[in-house]
Parts: structure tokens; sequence; C-alpha cells
């Protein structure tokens, strides 16, 4: 039960030629050896604060180091999170929000007054491409 066919309805022409193209890095399939070697590597790496067991103490392994990776950005994640749950933290980002909202409306104001289109950087580019409130 080691082997799993992943092949989802190829044919055998499909699967040839899949199985004949070069592989990417992140395609690459870990041999055996690498396996046994980076499972413990990896697993620990989720454990919050140890991502760096795969990434320094299995580095020449191929397996390790990708979910050491992996783990470094979701730990990255998780600090942020907690940050949020820190009132004052919190109360400061929305209240940076709330203020360059405020600004970005000033600007959007008195750009109309002039009887100018400003399109807020980025945030216009999201609103392009959702059709609603489309004007005519």
């Amino acid at each position: 039960m080691d082997d799993f066919d992943l092949s989802l309805g190829l044919t055998d022409t499909e699967k040839e030629r899949v199985a004949g193209s070069e592989k990417t890095e992140t395609e690459d399939e870990a041999t055996q050896r690498e396996l046994e070697e980076g499972r413990l590597p990896a697993i620990l790496g989720y454990v919050p604060f140890l991502f760096f067991v795969p990434l320094f103490g299995a580095r020449n392994n191929n397996f390790a180091v990708r979910h050491g990776r992996q783990a470094f950005f979701l730990f990255i994640i998780e600090i942020l999170a907690l940050l949020f749950l820190i009132d004052v933290v919190s109360e400061f980002f929305w209240t940076l929000v709330f203020v360059a909202c405020l600004g970005l409306a000033l600007v959007s104001c008195v750009n109309a007054a002039q009887g100018k289109f400003w399109q807020v950087p980025y945030l216009s580019d999201i609103i392009n491409k959702i059709d609603f409130f489309r004007g005519h």
C-alpha cells in the first residue's frame, strides 16, 4: 500500500508524458531515504517555535527543508494572529486602517470637487474586477 496511483483518469500516453517530463523543485518526489531521514524533522518543524529544526538540522534533506520553509511561514502567520489578540495592537491597527480610509476619502472628495476622478491604488483594481454597481 506504499504506492498510490494518482493518475486521475489519465491515458497511458499521458501517464508516460507526465512520467518523462522534467520535474521542478516543488514536484520532486523524495526518495525513500529522504523520507525516512526527514520525516521527524519535518514533523517537529510544525510545532510552534521549532521551524528551525528542519531548516538547520536537516538542511541537506530536501523533504525536511521544504516542510521547514512551509512551517516557518505558518509560524509567522500564527505570530501575527497572536498579535491581533492583544487589544492594544488590534486597536492600533484598526485605528490606523480607519484613519487611512478617512484620508483616502478626503483625497477622493477633493478630486471629485475639482471634476477629476482619482482611483484609490489597489482598491480600484479590486473594484473594477467585481461586477457590482457598475455604471452604464
